[in-house]
């Protein structure tokens, strides 16, 4: 009974968390000057988020991968950059057979293919997602390879190992070094004409709440 209660009382807390999260880490966030920013309403965020998983419930964790990706869309189509807005237009029926397919192929090679399902989901994530300006538009590519992945983790376990996970500084490094090396943009905004359009929001509630949680949210 009690322990029931407390994982209802940390489910309930899970949207406050993400959402206060994302605005306060997006004020935090700047380039060139130019702040980051997160518009998404709490309360419209949070009763998206309940009636979503209470579609996974009903169908079984079916309906997960849905919303995944309505979470993903709502979050990063509410991330403002100076006076650009982020678009994402992912799809969760693409998403659900994307990871179906990983799913099994990775069993049939016996692990092999994670590498492979990593690099089709990262793709998903990075080429569904655009920056927009008025007419203009900036579109995202990935050009990660399963290959890359797989040679990244590779060292990566070695650094950790070899290291008694002192090196786990540089494998974080490394990670974000070939993440960002691979992501392409394509478009017609000029980035170093951006407005400041952000606030400078301080209250850290949501990311306190998240570390508490140990919960780590990734664009």
């Amino acid at each position: 009974m009690g322990l029931g209660v407390l994982y209802l009382s940390i489910l309930a807390l899970l949207p406050f968390a993400i959402h206060g999260s994302y605005r306060y880490r997006m004020s935090r966030t700047s380039w060139r000057g130019i702040r980051f920013g997160y518009r998404g309403d709490r309360k419209e965020f949070s009763i998206n988020f309940f009636k979503w998983l209470f579609f996974t419930i009903c169908t079984f964790g079916i309906y997960g991968s849905w919303m995944s990706i309505n979470m993903r869309n709502y979050i990063l189509g509410n991330i403002r950059f100076g006076d650009v807005e982020f678009n994402s237009d992912g799809d969760g029926g693409d998403y659900f057979m994307l990871n179906l397919k990983g799913y099994f192929l990775t069993v049939f090679t016996l692990g092999i293919y994670a590498f492979w399902w990593q690099q089709e989901l990262f793709e998903y994530y990075i080429n569904n997602l655009s920056m927009n300006k008025g007419d203009k538009e900036i579109v995202l590519n990935s050009t990660v390879t399963g290959g890359g992945f797989f040679k990244l983790a590779i060292v990566n376990i070695l650094i950790i190992i070899g290291t008694l996970g002192i090196g786990y500084a540089w494998v974080v490094t490394r990670t974000m070094k070939y993440i960002f090396e691979n992501i392409e943009m394509d478009g017609n905004i000029d980035l170093n004409s951006l407005l400041q359009t952000e606030e400078n929001y301080k209250d850290a509630t949501g990311e306190d709440i998240g570390d508490f949680l140990d919960m780590d949210f990734v664009m």
